[in-house]
């Protein structure tokens, strides 16, 4: 470096690179450095939101996702819960009907027809009459039910029982029979009287293990009439196709022969006859039939109103019968027997 009057001049390696006007310091003429702060990109500001909303929308999904499974969890539980209740209270019912329901068990039937058998027959002899009161309080009666002598002077003699149901009635198991009886008497002129009834026994009772007891007075109730509705079993000829009468008459004639093979023989001796042998073995002679013959597919079916007899006595009866005919070798055979006239067979 060389100085003028006002002037420097700087050398580098031979050359003159700056000429400066004395009188100016140095360093004010150089020019004041900005602090400079590093600007991030805006790509990377636009990439750091985007994280941060990324991570803030898993936060809040995940919280959702286990704010609802917990609801789930716990609205399963309930529904289980629930449900298990439900179940537990079917099983409590069942168990409760079951133990409830009345059964007629072998020991129980016993009881009671020995019981309706000793009840039902009175005797106009006294010192029979006093055994019976004392066997119906030892053996069936409740051990505190006052028994009282009876007055009456006749008899009544059980005709027949037969058992109707065993039910609740008042909340209190209780045995039904139907029984007919006579009961037989004398009026102020020693004339015999006769009276014959039939009624409904009703024997109020408790039973265990250890047996059972009649546990009041059985008492008598009308037989209920039968309401039961229902209409003859038939079969709509619409369902089957005409034959001609010649066919006709040949499968009837079969079909007596047959009917009268079958009342007399065994299943053993329709064998060649019928599918599915069968026979009532002379206990029942064939008489008559009334019947049409149809066509059906490959078949012949015969609807038939068919009359038998007893063997021995001119006592006859009527059944209904269906068959149906096939041939094998050019001979009729029952593919099939069914004892009704209805096509729901």
């Amino acid at each position: 470096m060389k100085r003028t009057d006002s002037l420097f001049f700087f050398y580098l390696e031979g050359r003159e690179i700056l000429v400066v006007k004395t009188g100016f310091s140095l360093k004010k003429f150089k020019k004041k450095e900005k602090k400079r702060s590093e600007k991030v990109p805006k790509s990377r500001k636009i990439a750091t939101k985007g994280l941060k909303r990324l991570v803030m929308g898993g936060i809040l999904v995940f919280g959702l996702s286990g704010f609802v499974a917990i609801f789930l969890f716990v609205g399963t539980r309930s529904v289980v819960s629930s449900l298990n209740k439900d179940v537990g209270q079917i099983k409590t019912e069942m168990q409760e009907n079951k133990g409830s329901q009345i059964q007629l068990t072998p020991e129980l039937e016993s009881f009671m027809n020995r019981f309706v058998a000793l009840y039902m027959n009175v005797s106009s002899d006294s010192a029979i009459q006093k055994e019976r009161d004392k066997t119906l309080l030892e053996d069936y009666y409740a051990s505190d039910i006052p028994l009282k002598e009876s007055s009456f002077s006749g008899e009544r003699k059980l005709d027949s029982a037969s058992f109707i149901a065993l039910k609740k009635v008042d909340g209190v198991n209780t045995a039904c029979y139907k029984v007919t009886y006579t009961i037989t008497t004398t009026d102020n002129k020693e004339k015999e009287i006769r009276s014959t009834e039939t009624q409904v026994l009703n024997l109020p009772y408790q039973s265990s293990q250890k047996g059972a007891r009649i546990l009041s007075y059985p008492y008598f109730t009308l037989p209920t009439a039968n309401q039961e509705k229902a209409t003859y079993l038939v079969y709509d000829s619409k369902n089957y196709q005409a034959v001609d009468t010649k066919v006709s008459e040949e499968v009837l004639h079969f079909t007596e022969e047959f009917l009268s093979k079958y009342a007399k023989g065994s299943a053993s001796d329709m064998e060649y006859m019928m599918n599915t042998p069968e026979g009532l073995e002379g206990t029942a002679e064939f008489d008559s039939l009334t019947g049409k013959v149809f066509k059906q597919k490959k078949s012949y079916v015969v609807k038939a109103t068919v009359t038998f007899k007893n063997p021995k006595t001119n006592y006859s009866w009527q059944e209904d019968m269906t068959l149906e005919i096939i041939q094998k070798s050019d001979k009729y055979f029952v593919e099939r027997l069914s004892h009704t006239l209805s096509d729901d067979e």
